[in-house]
């Protein structure tokens, strides 16, 4: 049996944050001929000797980036509220050495940052403020594209908190929890950042299976253009959606603005609620704070089949099945809603992970006070991650391990670049650690250990608390593109 249900709604997975895209030096096209042509050696090899396929030995090797692109959101502040954007070039690890040089610029989207945009002198190390009107759009050539993030905030006089990462345009985007009623409200931000149109479909889940909707197949989104879609304009009087965005040319940008009330009539808080580009068997949603006055799971099941989801909760001490709480089912094309609050722990940093048999997407909102977060999809880092330290709240980082222990060093900086604080953490398998650096600090930086150094897999958000409550997914800086370096094996 299921726990609780919140009024009025059911019950949604996926896991990836938004990555800036990224282009690779020249240099890198030469050896990404050797590695194909090696492939094709060791297959000949193989068929020629009409055995079983030669053994093949594979590691993998780095380029660096030398591009990078991303944009805010669009959307101007409401009544009462300040929006400020925050441009970070994070300092490289010790084994990246990004070239000195390159160019930052950036600009309303519809300037065209890479040629129409202002050039931004932001230093290795250091945060740089820009103007949140006409959600910029950033774009960064050579070393200065090598660990480059951006982040939007919006508070309103210490009652309501919103941060967001800056994400970079891909071609699915799937985001759980975001609403379409009266004390509910979300708003879809689309930006085209490329030369080209992008053509793209909006599709909607809602508690009763898709939701019908008029004129969202087969949009056309002008190069360099932005598209706010109300969800009420769409889907109607539905307090708890999924949303899937995909596109069948080119790539967006996409945020979602969500309001939402913890009362009728109440006032509403702010969030900006991170998305994931598709559905999975094995959720891990990050950014859940310590202590909450309510907790909602929302799991969509975008199959034609039911979603029996398996939740699990990842505490100090590992992960452990929450007392009273079943499998979570979820009819085909429907979102699921079930009340957390009796079953977690109290003042203690967690996650979530969820299992099913079918792919699903999901999300966790949390109240505070008059405002509210999400906890979402998050992948393992795969290298360094950067969050704001926003003013006047309380940043805590939160890290879970994998099913061995992991080891990460978080350090926090200033606005120059200067250290303010460090910590080693060790974080027991399945287990959630969290951190809070000193005053002073303007954004942190979590490199996990290499799996050479004995750390295994690691994953996690900050949250915000104070002033509001808000959480970004942590998401490794664009750095370094990974790909399998491959050898014929012998005999």
């Amino acid at each position: 049996m299921n726990a609780a249900r919140e009024p009025g709604s059911r019950r949604r997975v996926a896991a990836r944050g938004a990555r800036p895209s990224l282009r690779v030096t020249r240099a890198a096209v030469v050896p990404a001929v050797l590695v194909l042509l090696a492939l094709v050696g060791a297959g000949l090899t193989a068929l020629s000797g009409g055995g079983d396929p030669a053994p093949v030995g594979a590691t993998t090797t780095g380029t660096l980036v030398d591009h990078t692109t991303f944009a805010c959101p669009d959307l101007p502040a409401a009544r009462g509220t300040t929006s400020s954007v925050g441009l970070g070039l994070a300092p490289a690890p010790a084994d990246v050495q990004p070239p000195g040089g390159g160019s930052v610029t950036q600009g309303p989207v519809t300037s065209a940052a890479a040629s129409g945009g202002r050039p931004v002198d932001v230093r290795r190390g250091s945060v740089v403020g820009l103007r949140a009107d006409g959600g910029p759009a950033v774009d960064a050539t050579g070393g200065a594209a090598a660990g480059l993030f951006g982040f939007r905030t919006d508070a309103e006089s210490g009652r309501t908190l919103a941060v967001d990462s800056c994400p970079a345009p891909r071609s699915q985007w799937w985001f759980t929890g975001a609403g379409a009623g009266l004390d509910h409200s979300s708003t879809l931000v689309l930006a085209n950042l490329d030369p080209g149109p992008a053509v793209l479909d909006l599709h909607v889940l809602g508690p009763d299976g898709p939701v019908d909707t008029v004129a969202t197949d087969g949009i056309t989104l002008a190069p360099h253009s932005v598209k706010r879609v109300a969800l009420s304009e769409i889907a109607p009087q539905t307090d708890e959606l999924a949303v899937h965005v995909s596109t069948s040319r080119g790539r967006v940008a996409a945020s979602v603005d969500d309001r939402y009330s913890p009362r009728p009539s109440a006032a509403q808080g702010q969030e900006w609620l991170s998305g994931t580009d598709l559905p999975s068997r094995t959720l891990r949603l990050a950014g859940l704070p310590a202590t909450t006055a309510r907790t909602t799971l929302l799991v969509a099941n975008p199959s034609d089949s039911e979603a029996v989801v398996d939740v699990r909760l990842a505490g100090k001490a590992g992960t452990f099945a929450p007392a009273g709480l079943d499998a979570v089912t979820v009819a085909p094309g429907a979102v699921e809603s079930v009340d957390l609050s009796k079953v977690l722990p109290k003042k203690e940093p967690l996650a979530v992970r969820l299992r099913s048999q079918v792919p699903v997407v999901a999300s966790v909102r949390s109240l505070a006070g008059d405002d509210h977060s999400y906890a979402t999809p998050v992948a393992p880092l795969v290298g360094p991650a950067a969050a704001p330290v926003v003013k006047g709240a309380d940043p805590t980082v939160q890290l879970t391990a994998g099913a061995v222990a992991a080891k990460a060093t978080v350090t926090a900086y200033d606005a120059k670049g200067a250290k303010v604080d460090s910590t080693a953490l060790t974080v027991d398998a399945t287990a959630t650690a969290a951190w809070s650096p000193k005053k002073g600090a303007a954004y942190v930086v979590v490199e996990p250990a290499p799996r050479e150094d004995g750390g295994g897999a690691l994953h996690g958000a900050v949250t915000y608390a104070g002033g509001g409550a808000a959480s970004v997914p942590l998401t490794a800086l664009p750095l370094r593109v990974e790909r399998p370096r491959v050898q014929p094996g012998l005999g």
